[in-house]
């Protein structure tokens, strides 16, 4: 490389989207001194011709600027609107000319953190319908190894000034389009369909990456209190800990506050004001210029060195991704974040709205903007929650609280904020991630663009109690509520009374915007959830648009939550869930014969509750025949904790008009059941000692015939 060369960040590149409706800073190096021009020149893409006399085209801004005593230069540009106009860069000395062509306005997004941003297309598909090329031509990706650190690479102490294997790619780029995040393509696809501009997307996820990975080492210095957060869980690398570990301490300098990141200073002059001690992305040194300003940093010390983890992998080590992959994007304008949080996040539950704080901070400082003129230059951030397929089976609701404090975030920052939920995502269909980009849309429309159109999920945002009933209202509901396809009943939600033990509740929509729920036998409802269960199979209740309603608890008074009750609806054979805790989710059979044989029917026209009850045809053994719901399954989570109660309640219909009596294991009975053509309740009580955990619930039919018939609906518990 010769002395002369003039460098500039691995994004200012071929191909590259920048940021429209704000100013754009340029930065780079060249010779100590040296006279760097820029001229911007644009060109129309839709083949018309232009007159030179039209000042929108052509060479349309052109500048000069002076490297300071590091080499450093730096470049204010104006706001540019979106178009589908090319830009050419052109960067030249005396001595060189370094020309960057096919460049477009538009929006950009920074997508990061974990799965499901950090699964490639190479990994998906897509729906059958066909993608539109006008939309296609408008989408481009920024592109870095999907892993942390190259493995050819130290992993280094300081934030890097340049992104290693790193380019804007376009959908031509085959080859390298099959490793972007599936989830940011449908995103900027259905993005372009609607606005007819250009949209880039910074892809940066790795998978199991941790929020600490993505915060500065100077934001943790800072603050003793965030220090603490990683040496309670042995992860607080200082710098003789990382030495000892890695290799690459100081490797590489940062970049320059004074010309790279100060728009204040006059392009081409040192700013006399910088301090020494200024944030390592924002000062150009010397390596070891960074050491001793790293020295310079408050040390925390503590009464006793806590030793970290021996082996921390890549993707959770402090702030290592923040400085391989974040600070070289410095002053890379963008429209919003994408943040999907790691399920190993939720070892930091409590504190994770701190730790979002000050991963928030650090994005500001790195991407902007450096001046705020109205609301619509502040960069919005959408949260997804975590899936359910990552619920610990010894912790079955670690996952289901920590997705609560990622909602929260979003009523604890000043900035738009929208969350979004995976809960009804449970089948791993291939064009899942396509379906995920395109609720992300949704939501970035509703935060940027549309004010009709919602801008998070839809979330309970108020409780009115009203006799025996609760009352619920929602935010982001413009467009109304509805149930999933192929439902007719509202499931999910269940309340308590004064005992703070919830049981499933019936619910009904209100004119699409409220929510009525109620139990019979709860006069005053004092609490009220929908969905909060490690893996909700029957919240799918959703918006118009196609967003699920958040997962919630009403308050958080210590209560006995319900455990899935699905088979006690008697409206369904199946269910999606996880048959082993090594298993993919998959279409499960609710029911199994566990003596005689027969065959189970789903009953829509003659129930007592609900959208069906259960036909069952059947073929007695030794004059009995039983099923059972299956309960083994692991997302199931048995035993069902029901020691609240200790009596069942089962609606039956003999139809063959013939005395039979019927029982429940570890229920007292038998009881009869009655002849004649209507709907009857047997209660048992439960004859155990010990408190009601089940794991196990056969229903048998003793029957002195061979065959026979019967209808089972609505199952409850009591007390």
């Amino acid at each position: 490389m010769s002395l002369n060369a003039i460098q500039l960040p691995a994004w200012v590149s071929t191909g590259m989207v920048f940021q429209q409706g704000v100013p754009l800073h340029l930065h780079g190096s060249a010779q100590r001194h040296i006279t760097i021009r820029l001229e911007i020149v644009k060109d129309p893409t839709d083949g018309r011709k232009v007159s030179k006399l039209d000042t929108d085209y052509g060479i349309i801004h052109s500048k000069d600027t002076r490297a300071d005593e590091n080499g450093s230069f730096y470049f204010s540009l104006p706001s540019y609107k979106a178009s589908t106009d090319a830009y050419t860069f052109i960067f030249s000395t005396p001595n060189e000319t370094i020309t960057v062509k096919d460049l477009r306005c538009g929006d950009v997004w920074l997508f990061f953190g974990s799965v499901p941003l950090s699964v490639p297309i190479s990994k998906t598909g897509a729906p059958r319908t066909p993608l539109k090329d006008s939309a296609l031509k408008l989408i481009r990706f920024f592109t870095s190894l999907r892993e942390g650190v190259p493995t050819d690479e130290p992993c280094s102490f300081v934030p890097k000034s340049s992104l290693r294997q790193s380019s804007w790619i376009t959908v031509r780029d085959g080859a390298a389009l099959a490793g972007v995040t599936a989830v940011g393509f449908s995103m900027a696809y259905h993005l372009a369909d609607q606005l007819h501009y250009p949209i880039g997307i910074i892809d940066l996820a790795v998978q199991g990456s941790a929020i600490y990975s993505w915060i500065s080492r100077k934001s943790f210095l800072s603050d003793p209190d965030l220090v603490a957060i990683l040496n309670d869980k042995q992860l607080y690398l200082d710098e003789e800990e990382w030495g000892r570990r890695f290799s690459g301490v100081g490797e590489e300098p940062a970049i320059s506050a004074e010309t790279a990141a100060d728009p204040a200073s006059e392009p081409g002059q040192v700013n006399p004001a910088a301090a020494p001690g200024q944030d390592l992305a924002h000062k150009t040194v010397s390596s070891a210029g960074n050491m001793k300003i790293m020295a310079e940093i408050p040390i925390v010390h503590t009464e006793k060195r806590t030793i970290p983890i021996a082996d921390i992998p890549q993707e959770r080590r402090m702030t290592l991704l923040y400085n391989h992959k974040i600070a070289p994007l410095l002053n890379m304008n963008i429209r919003g974040i994408v943040f999907a949080p790691d399920q190993q996040d939720s070892l930091f539950t409590d504190r994770y709205d701190t730790l979002m704080r000050v991963l928030l901070a650090d994005l500001a400082e790195v991407f902007g903007p450096r001046k705020i003129t109205s609301r619509q230059n502040i960069p919005s951030l959408i949260l997804l929650r975590t899936h359910p397929e990552y619920a610990d089976a010894a912790d079955p609701y670690r996952l289901t609280l920590f997705n609560e404090a990622v909602s929260a975030i979003r009523q604890k920052l000043p900035m738009p904020i929208g969350v979004l939920s995976q809960h009804d995502m449970l089948l791993p269909e291939k064009a899942m991630t396509f379906y995920l980009g395109r609720r992300l849309s949704f939501i970035a429309m509703g935060l940027h663009f549309t004010p009709k159109m919602p801008t998070s999920s839809p979330e309970c945002n108020g409780v009115e109690i009203v006799g025996n009933k609760a009352m619920l209202s929602f935010d982001n509901t413009n467009d109304g509520l509805k149930l999933a396809e192929n439902e007719s009943v509202l499931r999910g939600f269940s309340v308590c009374g004064d005992d703070r033990v919830y049981r499933p509740a019936q619910a009904k929509v209100l004119h699409g915007v409220r929510v009525m729920v109620w139990h019979d036998d709860i006069s005053v409802p004092r609490g009220v959830t929908y969905g909060f269960s490690p893996i909700p199979h029957k919240a799918t209740f959703r918006s118009r648009t196609d967003l699920p309603v958040v997962p919630f608890r009403f308050d958080r008074e210590p209560s006995r939550y319900s455990p899935d009750l699905t088979f006690t609806h008697c409206e369904q054979l199946t269910f999606v869930g996880l048959e082993k805790p090594d298993s993919d989710f998959s279409v499960l059979p609710v029911y199994e014969v566990c003596r005689g044989s027969g065959t189970i029917y789903l009953e829509t026209l003659n129930r007592t509750e609900g959208s069906g009850s259960l036909r069952i045809e059947y073929f007695t053994e030794g004059g009995a025949f039983s099923i059972a719901p299956i309960l083994r399954y692991a997302s199931l989570y048995a035993p069902l904790d029901l020691s609240s109660f200790r009596t069942v309640k089962i609606d039956v219909f003999n139809p063959d008009q013939q005395t039979k009596e019927f029982q429940v294991a570890g229920f007292d009975g038998p009881v009869t059941i009655k002849t004649g053509l209507m709907w009857q309740t047997l209660q048992l009580t439960y004859s155990e000692s010990c408190p009601m955990m089940l794991t196990h619930f056969e229903m048998t039919v003793l029957d002195p015939q061979k065959k026979g018939s019967i209808y089972i609906d609505n199952i409850r518990f009591f007390q």
